[in-house]
């Protein structure tokens, strides 16, 4: 939306991030994916066509979901492409629309901060016990959402401030 549709003069589009901080974590994430399928599929094969499963597929497979969701979820909060609901934003007068993104800014950062303090100190309980058939610290397990946690903290500053604090004309029906 510009800046003429809002009732106001044409303004310039916001500062963008010039360097995508977010594309080492697709490629993570695409990479774990496919891990996740071939895992999967030779897991079936072992099983039912060798008889002789692989006992730590499994939970390599949940390992990689899971830092998968974090990370993703990450670079989906740099792109700014998190599913929302906008049918009230969209509605409200532009200057509302400033004030409920600041609160969902707010909000988002809060829960990101209790989410990466929180999951902190499980990983550190976590880290004295190990994984089955990995034999690894549990505690890899639950450092996804600390490390995810923090990623989207940092890209929700970076998006914010590339738009600056009050949003930029380009981004009105946008929630956060």
């Amino acid at each position: 939306m510009t800046g003429i549709e809002e009732g106001g003069p044409a303004k310039e589009p916001p500062p963008r991030i010039a360097v995508d901080l977010a594309w080492p974590l697709r490629f993570l994430t695409g990479a774990m994916f496919a891990i996740i399928v071939t895992l999967t599929i030779a897991q079936v094969v072992f099983r039912y066509v060798f008889d002789s499963p692989l006992i730590w597929s499994e939970e390599l497979s949940k390992l990689l979901l899971v830092w998968m969701v974090f990370l993703g979820a990450a670079a989906v909060t740099f792109d700014g492409k998190h599913l929302d609901v906008d049918v009230v934003f969209a509605a409200l007068p532009p200057f509302l629309r400033r004030a409920v993104r600041q609160v969902n800014l707010a909000m988002a950062l809060f829960f990101l901060t209790a989410l990466a303090w929180f999951s902190w100190e499980i990983v550190e309980i976590e880290s004295w016990s190990a994984l089955g058939a990995l034999d690894i610290s549990a505690a890899w397990v639950r450092l996804p959402a600390t490390v995810g946690g923090a990623l989207m903290i940092l890209f929700l500053i970076l998006r914010r401030l590339g738009r600056g604090w009050s949003g930029a004309p380009d981004d009105a029906k946008r929630p956060m």
